[in-house]
Parts: structure tokens; C-alpha cells; sequence
């Protein structure tokens, strides 16, 4: 008796998505191997077997597509990055935790995407559009993380403005851990001992 599951029609919106994860693929895939700027829409087209135009459907430039795939590669990240903060105990251990955690989940894809991630840092107007698309749902964690301190004791009470600066400096410091992994190769044991020395200081300050 045949399979009747294999007869039943798929729905336009499954189709198109369907497309549109066959080209984030691709994409993902041409990225990682030669960078942004090797890569085209010709490419990606020739990677699925369909047609420029198909793809001009779907995304309007190469940019859009790997905006798709970074955006998808983030999300990865803040995700686990909040399952870690979710599991420690004090603030501290959570700042640690958003910390290392994204600076760990950050090398991973630095090894996927060296190429592209130079590319990014050498074009300060891209690389400040990606950090801005992901900078909100860092904060609301920091922010969080705050609140979670105040509320046990841990951290003072802090005003709005204090709370802002606050994740300023921590989000600055992380993105200066960033920039050095990205164009350095330093010891990922002395960014460790920096994270702890940075969340440390941000709880409890630098007096005796």
C-alpha cells in the first residue's frame, strides 16, 4: 500500500521556507570557505541549483542573506549565553557566566568564520551594524542580571542611569575581548582570568 504522505501537497509558506533554509545554507557554507567578499549571489544560486532571479525572490543582495545567517548565528549565542546565566547562583557567577559563555560560544564561530569576521572588523560601519542588531538583547540580559543582584542583596540599589553605565562598561569590555580575539591570538586562559577579574570588580569594586 503506498505511503499517502508523500502525495499530500506542501503549502506555499512551507515551499518558501523550505528555499529560503536551502539558501541560508549554502550561503553559511560559501561564507565560511571564502569570506563576504568572494562570495556571490551567483554562487549561492549555483550552490542550490536555481536561478539568480530565484534568489532575487527571496533576498535582494548577498549582504541580506548573510545578514540571515549571522543574525540565525547570533541568536545561537545569546541563547545559550542566557541558559548559562540562568544556571549560576549569585550575580557575580552570572556575569562570569554571560561572559565566558559568549566569549567561548564567540571563538567557536571565530573558527567558522575567520574570514568573515576580519572582513567584518576591517569595516567598522558593517561590524557596528551587526553588534547593534544583538546589542539589545545583550543589555536586557545585563540588565537582568542587575536587577537579580539588587534584589538579593549582592548589589546595591542602582538607579536607572547607574544601570545603563553599567552595562556600557561591561558590554565595551567584552567587545574589546572581542576585537583582540578577532585580530590577536592571545591565551583564551588570560580572557578567562579577565572575564573574572571584570565581573568581580563590577560587583564588588576594586577597594580591599
Amino acid at each position: 500500500m503506498a505511503r499517502t504522505t508523500l502525495s499530500m501537497p506542501i503549502s506555499p509558506q512551507t515551499k518558501e521556507d523550505a528555499i529560503r533554509e536551502n539558501v541560508m545554507r549554502a550561503a553559511q557554507h560559501l561564507f565560511q570557505q571564502h569570506g563576504l567578499n568572494n562570495v556571490t549571489l551567483e554562487d549561492v544560486a549555483r550552490a542550490i541549483g536555481k536561478g539568480k532571479s530565484t534568489l532575487y525572490y527571496y533576498y535582494k543582495s548577498k549582504e541580506e542573506i548573510f545578514m540571515a545567517v549571522m543574525d540565525r548565528e547570533i541568536s545561537e549565542v545569546i541563547t545559550e549565553v542566557a541558559l548559562a546565566v540562568k544556571q549560576a547562583g549569585t550575580a557575580e557567577e552570572k556575569l562570569q557566566a554571560f561572559c565566558a559563555t559568549k566569549l567561548r560560544a564567540l571563538r567557536k564561530k571565530l573558527a567558522l568564520y575567520s574570514l568573515v569576521c576580519s572582513e567584518m572588523f576591517s569595516n567598522a560601519e558593517f561590524g557596528c551594524t551587526m553588534r547593534q542588531r544583538y546589542l539589545q538583547r545583550e543589555s536586557k540580559l545585563l540588565k537582568d542580571i542587575l536587577a537579580f543582584g539588587m534584589e538579593t542583596g549582592e548589589i546595591r540599589a542602582l538607579s536607572s542611569q547607574e544601570q545603563e553605565a553599567l552595562v556600557f562598561i561591561m558590554l565595551s569590555g567584552l567587545n574589546g575581548l572581542e576585537l583582540e580575539m578577532v585580530h590577536n591570538t592571545n591565551n583564551p586562559r588570560e580572557q578567562d582570568f579577565a572575564i573574572s577579574m571584570l565581573a568581580r570588580v563590577m560587583i564588588h569594586g576594586i577597594g580591599a
